[in-house]
């Protein structure tokens, strides 16, 4: 079988399923085929019989436990398929599991990264299309003070994963961040103070958002993510690292910063009702007190 698996395009590896002390699942891979090389952006020769954490060091502070999730996949069904961003590797990965025989399971890779990406490239190439002709292009999709997208692209990108809800059952949520006092703030600071605080948040949102998600600049002191492909439970635990983020970064500003906001999984709704649960859930939290994020 491996050697037909040497001539396949997609990805390949055999898994064996190894315990540590601690009594978690690691996976050490026994074969690989030369394509893999492109998934995991190392020679064939530095992975194989080697532990998957020890290669992948990064993989141990990740959300998604990938040796539990790719082991009880293979143990629990003959051939099983999961479709998600590997920060390991900074790609959206296909995994397609099969083959479990005495603790070893075969993994198909394949890199869906560019086809994610590309629906969100062709909407801002159409917007910015549309635009052109009004001599406002650098305007259509970005917020020129914070460089993030703006309200127009937001909603319409809104859309295009309700869509992919739609057709293809693909799960998202919606994330809304407020900063609080910020009135107060800008009152006391100034407009061009209170403008680097904004800008800077911004950037936080920026280098914690995927290259599948969309983050926006929904208002003044409003910011939303679209957070593709997650349930809400994942959501909340990406949401409360941007939120410490926020918290404890060095911001140019003396008062400590803090947002509220809402965090909101799509269930089927028109995009109006859905921004409103969205917008109803913010103004709740905001009455609730500072750093308040509800789900």
């Amino acid at each position: 079988m491996k050697e037909y698996l040497d001539y396949l395009s997609d990805a390949i590896v055999q898994c064996r399923i190894s315990i540590n002390d601690e009594g978690k699942a690691d996976l050490v891979a026994i074969y690989a085929n030369k394509p893999i090389e492109y998934i995991v952006n190392k020679p064939v020769e530095d992975i194989l019989n080697k532990k998957f954490t020890d290669i992948f060091p990064v993989v141990l502070n990740s959300i998604f436990d990938w040796p539990k999730i790719l082991s009880e996949a293979a143990m629990t069904s003959d051939h099983k398929v999961i479709e998600q961003y590997v920060n390991g590797f900074d790609k959206f990965i296909k995994f397609s599991i099969f083959g479990f025989d005495n603790d070893t399971f075969y993994v198909a890779m394949q890199d869906l990264t560019e086809k994610k990406e590309m629906k969100r490239l062709l909407l801002e190439k159409n917007r910015e299309i549309r635009h052109l002709e009004n001599e406002i292009k650098a305007k259509a999709n970005i917020d020129m003070l914070t460089k993030l997208y703006n309200f127009q692209f937001i909603n319409e990108s809104i859309k295009s994963s309700i869509t992919s809800y739609r057709e293809e059952g693909i799960s998202f949520c919606l994330l809304v961040l407020d900063i609080d006092d910020f009135k107060k703030i800008n009152k006391i600071y100034g407009m061009n103070q209170a403008d680097k605080i904004i800008q800077e948040v911004a950037q936080i949102l920026r280098a914690n958002s995927r290259r599948i998600d969309v983050a926006g600049r929904y208002g003044n002191d409003k910011f939303m993510i679209i957070l593709n492909n997650v349930d809400i439970d994942i959501a909340k635990i990406m949401t409360e690292k941007i939120k410490k983020e926020i918290e404890n970064y060095g911001l140019n500003f003396d008062g400590k910063l803090s947002v509220c906001g809402s965090i909101v999984e799509y269930a089927g709704e028109t995009i109006e009702e859905f921004i409103e649960k969205s917008e109803d859930l913010t103004s709740k939290a905001q009455s609730m007190g500072k750093g308040i994020i509800l789900s």
